[in-house]
């Protein structure tokens, strides 16, 4: 630790490894949520890293040479932390979005998803809606997924709260009962959504 905070390793790291890890982690929260440790993803750290800083090279020149010690500290500043932190919501949004996906598609070339599970694909940015919850034993339960429930995005741990249970007559009639229900890992075979202007 001590090595660490020595002024010229604490200068390589935010300006090596600290943009790859801020970028990442913006990204993360598109995705599980997860990042590898230090130790295990400090090549991907700083092979972002070192991608940011060749983006922004004109800058970083530019800020080399200033004389002006206030606003050289205030862009290098903006540089290492805010900078990356809009490169990782830029990533994350084409993850969402798809945007690399579909120009590559476009041009017939196939990629691996970076999301690694449904679950958490559909669930990351999940819009309110209705569902229809159908668990391993063929119990049904149908509800409203809103602001109030809650999806898991551990994946040891796929268990999931709706707040708002619906008895559904024959006619398709759904009737609030006015409790909410947590589903435990494990046990959910399917789960069919609808728009959430649909309530029939």
């Amino acid at each position: 630790m001590g090595d660490l905070l020595r002024i010229e390793n604490l200068q390589v790291f935010l300006f090596f490894v600290a943009p790859g890890i801020i970028a990442l982690f913006v990204r993360a929260q598109f995705m599980s949520g997860k990042m590898p440790p230090i130790t295990e993803g400090v090549i991907a750290y700083v092979m972002v890293a070192v991608a940011y800083h060749a983006l922004v090279y004109p800058i970083s020149r530019y800020l080399i040479a200033s004389t002006d010690v206030g606003w050289s500290t205030l862009g290098w500043f903006v540089l290492i932390l805010v900078g990356p932190a809009l490169l990782g919501l830029l990533l994350g949004l084409n993850i969402r979005q798809g945007w690399m996906r579909r120009l590559l598609a476009h041009v017939g070339v196939s990629t691996v998803h970076p999301v690694d599970c449904a679950w958490d694909w559909r669930f990351a940015g999940c819009q309110p809606s209705w569902v229809m919850v159908v668990l391993k034993d063929e119990t049904k339960w149908a509800g409203l997924l809103g602001p109030g429930s809650f999806m898991s995005s551990r994946s040891e741990e796929r268990d999931i709260f709706i707040e708002q249970v619906y008895d559904v007559s024959e006619t398709l009639v759904w009737t609030p009962k006015g409790s909410g229900v947590w589903i435990a890992h494990g046990e959910i075979q399917s789960i069919e959504f609808w728009p959430l202007k649909q309530e029939s």
